[in-house]
């Protein structure tokens, strides 16, 4: 999650493996969020909030809560999401959408997907991404 400065409010997840030291051998495993986020610079505590294993097939759910990296609220105003996937080696995904957080109706957030290097092998790995924005 971002603000509409480009900063960073809060990873929601990523793989041990890639947060951990992961991105130090395999360059491309999501570089887009290694260049904001710095995880050479985080804490293990701070590693561990946002780490799991590689997920497993089927349908995954993932929530923001409006908080940030702190656990503090963050202000109404506009914010970018970023679901970002290493699909095979230099093949990646990344899904964006921008959305008013303290809007107060449940919206569909329109969401665009840029693909890097796309190859066929798991093509069709993130697919059908869908993202609501709930009344808060």
């Amino acid at each position: 999650m971002e603000n509409d400065e480009g900063q960073l409010v809060r990873t929601i997840y990523t793989t041990s493996f890639t947060a951990k030291g992961g991105y130090k051998y395999r360059k491309d495993a999501i570089p887009f969020w290694v260049s904001k986020a710095n995880p050479k610079d985080m804490s293990s505590e701070q590693v561990d909030a946002i780490t799991g294993a590689t997920p497993r097939n089927g349908i995954l759910v993932y929530q923001w809560d409006g908080t940030d990296e702190k656990g503090n609220h963050v202000p109404t105003g506009d914010y970018k999401l970023f679901i970002e996937g290493t699909l095979y080696w230099t093949s990646r995904v990344i899904y964006s959408g921008e959305f008013t957080w303290g809007n107060k109706e449940l919206t569909s957030v329109p969401v665009k997907v840029q693909h890097f290097n796309q190859q066929p092998n798991n093509q069709n790995m993130i697919t059908e991404l869908k993202v609501c924005h709930f009344k808060n």
